[in-house]
């Protein structure tokens, strides 16, 4: 895919080929003049026809009365019914070398050379009374139109086609054949061509549908000039010249979702002509304009068609090879950004940095510079609307370059009183303050309310006196707590904190607002409510809940918003009176997360409360750990029944409640085999198995 950079270049190359064949506004201005004044000309021309036709139209009209049937009048009206801009007077596709001009002078009745005769005749007669510049009018009867040539430079041809309504219904009623008997008056023998007529029809159904089509396309004309422009140079395109090319132009714009460039736009029509969309075996092209399904490319031959294609195959080659200027025959432009050449550089265009330049620029002139450009991104930013603007910004945006005076200073060192004034108009407006700052922001207040603008800066002077005050006194801790701002700002369980200071929003224990209240309350989660101001400079505002309660904080970015928020959460429900209540709300955290404590830096309390965790973890993997690796007892061998006789060494008799539990089941399942009694319980030692008494 090529990059949106070269399309760019194609489309400088487009636009400024169509710059060149791009009418002139002198030829534009003759244009104009040549069809406005014909225009009004015919205009005379059809009333002088309808004042002549009067007087037959009154004797007439007793006859008519005294008809009964009034299904067979005629309408009343002009001989003429009006005229129509067609062809490229009506779709703006004018260009150099290429301007013919075309109405359609609609008629009542079928035209005839008698009435194409009549207007060409009086037509000059009424041009002369509405211009001094001197026009030839001729008539063609073959084409059923008349002529206009101007005769001053540039010289233009107007052509005026005479066609009716009933040119077109003829046909159709041939096709019915006999059956309805014909009621019309005989035709005059002198009708002119119905072909030409029924063209001029079609010229007006087609700068109805261009009108409504392709007008709202972008770059659909600017491409359509430079095509036609195309047709005139390279022969092969000649057959495409016309309603064709328009269609197809459409057809390959209008399919695609979004807007187009001239140089795609141009890249996308000759990509549907290369594909072989005019071949005989293609799809060919329908005629919106037309009832019957008729195909515009019908005129065109086999090898028109694969010329034409040909071509475009050619051109979407040095398309994609960026050599778009051989394709509209005019000289490759200039890089908008040219590279620049070094005497160092050995080869041309290898030289792509930008040199270093000793001693040219000074550090005071870099500095300047930084100044500058940070003067104008604050400019920048205190213009927008959600930036926060205290008075003497206010004012100097008003009326900038005001000139702040120090009139005096007064009162003791550790509390001393200035006083600033300032010259607006002509009036001098003066305050005092404890500071140079604060008197400034005093006369600015007055000078806004002088003026009319509304002053809400009351916060604004207050905060300054603090800080004023505080720096003045060299104490290092700030005028107000944020945690007083934000729990003064929660009404309703709805709270809001934006922090406008620099660096990042840590808690009093010096952790992230977001980790401090994860670590109270698990699993919060925060909403983004709204997102305002430019690129610049964005305003996020997110939203926490927590117990119930609503807490909004607001920043320049997500996280900053969310470090708010869970601030004023933790200065609202953790701290003061609250913090107490909130404590035995606590959720002790499971075994599982004792892992995600370690190395955390935590309270007093909370380290004893992790230290009885782990010693009952401990504990439980202890008491655990035997079974786990406990490993199972071999199975212990059974001794036999001689085994265990020998061991007893007893006499023959043995009683069986001697004998293990495995050795009585034994001998109860085969006694035989043993030499069990069974009424006596006892056991009877076969002589084999007698233990010898030893010696």
């Amino acid at each position: 895919m090529r990059s949106i950079r070269s399309f760019g270049n194609d489309d400088r190359h487009v636009m400024a080929k169509h710059s060149g064949i791009y009418p002139s506004p002198e030829e534009l201005e003759a244009v104009q003049t040549l069809v406005s004044t014909v225009e009004c000309a015919l205009k005379h021309v059809s009333d002088w026809l309808d004042e002549l036709n009067r007087p037959a139209a009154a004797s007439q009209e007793p006859e008519s009365n005294g008809s009964d049937d009034g299904a067979n009048r005629e309408p009343s009206g002009g001989v003429l019914c009006g005229v129509v801009r067609v062809g490229l007077v009506a779709k703006g596709l004018l260009i150099k070398e290429d301007m013919d001009l075309e109405l359609v002078l609609m008629c009542r009745e079928k035209p005839t050379e008698t009435l194409l005769h009549t207007v060409c005749e009086r037509l000059p007669l009424h041009i002369k009374k509405l211009t001094e510049e001197p026009y030839e009018v001729t008539d063609s009867v073959r084409e059923a139109a008349i002529l206009v040539h101007g005769t001053s430079e540039p010289k233009l041809t107007l052509k005026v086609t005479l066609t009716s309504l009933q040119m077109r219904e003829e046909g159709g009623q041939e096709d019915e054949g006999n059956q309805v008997e014909r009621t019309e008056p005989a035709e005059a023998p002198d009708l002119l061509d119905r072909q030409s007529c029924l063209v001029a029809l079609a010229s007006l159904r087609h700068a109805k549908w261009f009108q409504a089509r392709v007008n709202g396309l972008k770059s659909c004309v600017i491409v359509l000039r430079i095509l036609r422009d195309r047709c005139n140079r390279v022969p092969a395109w000649e057959p495409l010249k016309g309603w064709p090319l328009e269609l197809i132009c459409e057809k390959a714009i209008a399919t695609c979702s979004r807007p187009l460039g001239a140089g795609e736009a141009l890249r996308r029509v000759m990509e549907c002509l290369a594909s072989g969309i005019l071949l005989p075996g293609g799809p060919g092209l329908h005629d919106p304009c037309e009832k019957e399904q008729t195909d515009t490319l019908s005129a065109m031959t086999v090898q028109e068609a694969e010329a034409v294609t040909a071509s475009a195959q050619h051109a979407l080659r040095l398309l994609a090879f960026g050599q778009i200027y051989k394709v509209l025959e005019m000289d490759p432009l200039p890089s908008s950004k040219p590279s620049q050449k070094y005497l160092w550089s050995e080869k041309e265009g290898s030289g792509l940095k930008r040199p270093y330049e000793d001693g040219v620029t000074d550090d005071k002139d870099l500095i300047k510079k930084m100044k500058r450009n940070l003067r104008k991104v604050l400019d920048s930013k205190a213009i927008d609307s959600n930036q926060p603007m205290n008075a003497l910004m206010r004012l100097n945006q008003i009326r900038p370059g005001l000139q702040y005076k120090l009139l005096s200073q007064s009162g003791p060192v550790h509390a001393p009183v200035f006083t600033m004034s300032v010259d607006v108009d002509g009036t001098v407006y003066e305050a005092s303050g404890s500071s140079k700052k604060t008197a400034k922001l005093h006369v600015a207040v007055k000078v806004l309310q002088a003026m009319g603008y509304p002053t809400g800066f009351d916060a604004d002077l207050d905060s300054m006196s603090a800080d004023e005050k505080s720096d003045s006194e060299g104490k290092s801790e700030t005028s107000s707590n944020p945690s007083n701002n934000a729990s003064n700002s929660a009404t309703d369980g709805s709270n809001t904190l934006e922090l406008r200071t620099q660096g990042p929003i840590l808690t009093a224990s010096g952790k992230n607002p977001v980790m401090e209240l994860n670590e109270k309350r698990r699993g919060l989660k925060y909403e983004l409510i709204s997102e305002s101001g430019g690129s610049h400079d964005k305003r996020f505002v997110m939203e926490v809940e927590v117990d119930g309660q609503k807490f909004r904080g607001a920043g320049p970015n997500k996280k900053v918003a969310k470090a708010s928020a869970a601030l004023a959460a933790l200065e609202k429900l953790f701290s003061g009176p609250n913090a107490a209540g909130n404590k035995k709300k606590k959720i002790i955290p499971q075994v599982g997360a004792v892992a995600s404590w370690v190395g955390r830096p935590q309270l007093p309390y909370m380290q004893l409360q992790r230290l009885l965790l782990l010693c009952v973890c401990v504990y439980m993997c202890v008491s655990l750990l035997p079974d786990v690796l406990m490993i199972s007892p071999r199975p212990a061998r059974t001794p036999s029944l001689d085994s265990v006789l020998r061991d007893l060494q007893t006499g023959p008799t043995f009683a069986l409640s001697q004998l293990p539990a495995h050795l009585n089941q034994t001998i109860k399942n085969d006694p035989d085999t043993h030499g069990v009694c069974p009424k006596s319980n006892t056991y009877t030692v076969r002589t084999a198995f007698r233990q010898k008494p030893t010696t």
